[in-house]
C-alpha cells in the first residue's frame, strides 16, 4: 500500500491517525534555545493597538529584535500585500531592513484550482544554493499573494502557503514551490539560505542532498518538538525592551501571530490548533538539527525497510497459523503489532518516508483470517468426529480433538496390538432358534465385546458377524497399548461371563467367546476406495491375532495372547504360559502362548484355571 497512491487513499485516515499518536509519543519538551517566536498575541494587540498596526510598528519590532536583541535573522510570517504611508516612513525602513539586514519576507503560494486564481503583490525570487540541493521537483503553484512593490528589491522571501491534508491538519510541506519557471522557498529555508554565508550552511546543503527524507514538493514535518519547548515573547515585550536581552541574543526570530482575531491558526499532529507560525518552527527546528546533524537521516528509502519487515513478518504469521491454535497466534500479533510500532517510532526518528498502518493492516487481516481458520478446523474436527465416532471411545475421540492430529485418516504405518473376538459354536447356538432369538444373541454378545474395547480406549475396526477386530496404538499413539488390548480381553471375557449367567437363568445356552491378542506393526488409516470409505489396519498381527483366538478352541482359556503382545504387556506380571511350543497355522517356527492367570471362563460350567506359575513373557 506504501507504494501506491491510489492504496494509500483508502488508508489515509488510519495512517495519519497512527502517523499523530507516533509524533506526540516522540515529541519532546527539552528547550528549543536557538529559535524565538515573537507572537502577535492578544495582549500586544490591547497595548499598541488593532491590527494592522502602522507599518512603522512592524519596522520597529524588527530592528528591536535585530539591534537590541541582535537575533541572527527575522522571519516575518506576514504579508504586506498594499504598501501603507505614515509619518515614520514604516515601509521605506521595512524596504531597507530587506536590502540590507538578515529578514526574510513571507509571500504566500497558493495550490488550489480556481476560476480566478490568487495574484496579488510582486512575488519575490532567487536561485541560491540550498535551493539547488534538494532531491525532486518543486511544488507548481497556481496563483499567490505577495508583498507590494515597494518591498520588492528585499533579499531574502519565503513562501508560507501550504496545503494541508484532508482533514486539516498540516503534516507535510513544500520545501519548494516553482512558479513560472521560478522557485520560492519555504519561510524556514528561505532563512537559513539567508545567511548562507555560515559554515553550518555548506554542510546542510550535503545533507539535504543525499536524503531521501527531503524532497523538494513534499516533506513530512517530524514535529520533534511540543509546543512549551519554544520560547515564546509577546510582541509588545520586545517594543517596550522588556524582554530579557541574555535570553534571546542570537535565536532565530519568528514572528507571528496567535491572537484568535487575526485568523493565523492551524491545526497539526500535535495540537488541534495552534498559531500558524508554530508550522514553520517545527520546519526550522528539523533543518537546524540537520544542519548540526543532531539528527542525521539515514540515506535509505524507509519504505524498502517496512516491506520488508511485512515480507518476513506475514508469512511467519501464515506459518503458525498452519502449526498453532488461535490462542498462541493471537498473542504473536500482538507481539509483532508492538515490536513494529517500537521499530516505526525509532525510524521516525530518523526521518524515514514509510507507511506505519500497512503492516498493522496485515496483521488486522490475520486476526480476521483467524475465525475463518476456526471455522475450517470445525469443519475438518466434524469431519474427523464423523469418521472415528464409531470407531473409538469418546474419550479418544476428544483426545484427536484436543491435540489436533493432523491428516488422522492418511495411512500410516503404526505398532499395534489387536484383539480378535467372536463366538465358539455361533451356527450351533443360532441353528434351532428364531430370527428373534438370534438377533437377540448377536446383539447381546457384541455388546458384551464392544463396551470393554471403547471402555479401554481402543479403535474398532469391524464386526464379523459373530465377533469383532479391534486394536490399539492408533490413532492416538500409545506406549501401554498392549496393556489396554490384554486388559479388554480380560473384561471381554468376564462380561461375557455375567451375560451368559443371565441367559442360564432364562433356561438359554451360555455362549463361549474366543480372544487372541497380538503386537505388530501394521497399516492404518482410510484404506476404503472411492465408493465406501473406511478406518482400518492392515498387517500380520492382524491375521495372528485371528489365528490365536482360533487356537483357543482347544485350549483351556477364552483368552490367547501372543509372545509379542505377552512380551509389550510384561508390566502386568499376571501373565503366565498357557501352550509352549505351539504352532498356528502358516506359520514355521512354534511359540509359546500366554493368558492372564485366575482368568475365569465365560461360560457358567466351566472351573476357573488353575495353572502353574512360571517365569513372566521377556
Amino acid at each position: 500500500m506504501q507504494w501506491s497512491d491510489t492504496a494509500r487513499y483508502f488508508i489515509v485516515a488510519a495512517e495519519h491517525i497512527a502517523t499523530d499518536k507516533s509524533r506526540q509519543l516522540l515529541a519532546v519538551d527539552q528547550p528549543e534555545t536557538r529559535i524565538l517566536l515573537v507572537d502577535i498575541d492578544e495582549a500586544s494587540l490591547a497595548n499598541i493597538g488593532p491590527w494592522p498596526w502602522p507599518r512603522y510598528r512592524v519596522a520597529d519590532l524588527v530592528e528591536s529584535l535585530l539591534g537590541v536583541y541582535r537575533v541572527k535573522a527575522v522571519g516575518l510570517d506576514i504579508i504586506f500585500p498594499s504598501s501603507s504611508v505614515d509619518e515614520h516612513s514604516g515601509d521605506l525602513r521595512l524596504a531597507a531592513l530587506g536590502e540590507q539586514a538578515p529578514v526574510i519576507f513571507a509571500q504566500a503560494f497558493d495550490f488550489a484550482h480556481r476560476e480566478h486564481p490568487l495574484r496579488t503583490g510582486v512575488p519575490v525570487f532567487s536561485s541560491q544554493p540550498i535551493a539547488m540541493g534538494l532531491p525532486g521537483e518543486p511544488m507548481p503553484a497556481t496563483g499567490f499573494v505577495a508583498n507590494h512593490s515597494g518591498l520588492s528589491r528585499s533579499r531574502c522571501v519565503g513562501n508560507i502557503g501550504i496545503r494541508p491534508d484532508e482533514d486539516g491538519r498540516i503534516r507535510r510541506v513544500p520545501l519548494q514551490v516553482a512558479w513560472q519557471g521560478q522557485t520560492s522557498q519555504l519561510l524556514p529555508l528561505a532563512m537559513l539560505n539567508c545567511i548562507a554565508s555560515e559554515p553550518t550552511a555548506s554542510s546542510f546543503t550535503q545533507a539535504a542532498g543525499k536524503g531521501f527524507a527531503f524532497s523538494a514538493d513534499s516533506w513530512e514535518i517530524p514535529y520533534v518538538r511540543k509546543e512549551v519547548a519554544y520560547t515564546v515573547v509577546s510582541a509588545s515585550d520586545i517594543l517596550s525592551g522588556a524582554a530579557p536581552v541574555d535570553l534571546l541574543r542570537g535565536r532565530w526570530a519568528l514572528v507571528g501571530s496567535s491572537a484568535l482575531g487575526l485568523n493565523d491558526r492551524a491545526a497539526t499532529p500535535l495540537s488541534a490548533s495552534t498559531a500558524g507560525v508554530m508550522v514553520h518552527a517545527a520546519v526550522l527546528t528539523s533543518l537546524l538539527d540537520l544542519q548540526e546533524a543532531q539528527r542525521p537521516v539515514w540515506q535509505i528509502d524507509g519504505r524498502w525497510l517496512a516491506t520488508f519487515w511485512i515480507i518476513i513478518t506475514l508469512p511467519l504469521l501464515g506459518w503458525s497459523m498452519n502449526r498453532f491454535r488461535a490462542w498462541v497466534v493471537l498473542p504473536a500479533i500482538l507481539t509483532l503489532g508492538f515490536a513494529w510500532f517500537a521499530l516505526a517510532l525509532w525510524w521516525l526518528q530518523h526521518q524515514l518516508q514509510f507507511s506505519i498502518i500497512s503492516p498493522l493492516l496485515g496483521y488486522a487481516l490475520v486476526v480476521i483470517l483467524i475465525p475463518l481458520e476456526w471455522w475450517l478446523l470445525q469443519r475438518e474436527q466434524g469431519h474427523i468426529l464423523r469418521s472415528f465416532a464409531t470407531y473409538v471411545a469418546p474419550t479418544v475421540l476428544q483426545q484427536m480433538l484436543e491435540k489436533g492430529i493432523q491428516n488422522p485418516l492418511v495411512p500410516k504405518y503404526a505398532n499395534i496390538t489387536v484383539v480378535s473376538a467372536d463366538m465358539q459354536n455361533y451356527t450351533g447356538l443360532t441353528g434351532q432358534g428364531s430370527l428373534q432369538d438370534t438377533a437377540a444373541l448377536t446383539c447381546g454378545f457384541l455388546q458384551c465385546l464392544t463396551e470393554p474395547v471403547l471402555h479401554q480406549g481402543g479403535t474398532l475396526d469391524k464386526y464379523t458377524g459373530d465377533g469383532l477386530v479391534a486394536f490399539w496404538g492408533a490413532p492416538l499413539p500409545d506406549p501401554d497399548h498392549a496393556a489396554f488390548a490384554i486388559e479388554a480381553g480380560r473384561q471381554m471375557v468376564i462380561r461375557v461371563r455375567q451375560w451368559n449367567e443371565d441367559r442360564v437363568r432364562q433356561g438359554l445356552p451360555p455362549a463361549r467367546v474366543r480372544i487372541g491378542v497380538e503386537t505388530g506393526p501394521a497399516l492404518v488409516g482410510d484404506l476404503g476406495t472411492r465408493f465406501r470409505s473406511t478406518y482400518t489396519a492392515v498387517g500380520d498381527c492382524i491375521n495372528l491375532a485371528s489365528k490365536l483366538q482360533a487356537a483357543a478352541r482347544n485350549l483351556p482359556t477364552d483368552l490367547i495372547i501372543g509372545p509379542l503382545a505377552a512380551q509389550a504387556g510384561v508390566g502386568r506380571g499376571d501373565l503366565i504360559p498357557v501352550a509352549e511350543g505351539h504352532l498356528l497355522p502358516g506359520k514355521t517356527q512354534p511359540v509359546t502362548l500366554w493368558t492372564i492367570r485366575g482368568l475365569p471362563s465365560s461360560v457358567q460350567f466351566a472351573s476357573t484355571l488353575e495353572l502353574p506359575a512360571n517365569t513372566p513373557p521377556s
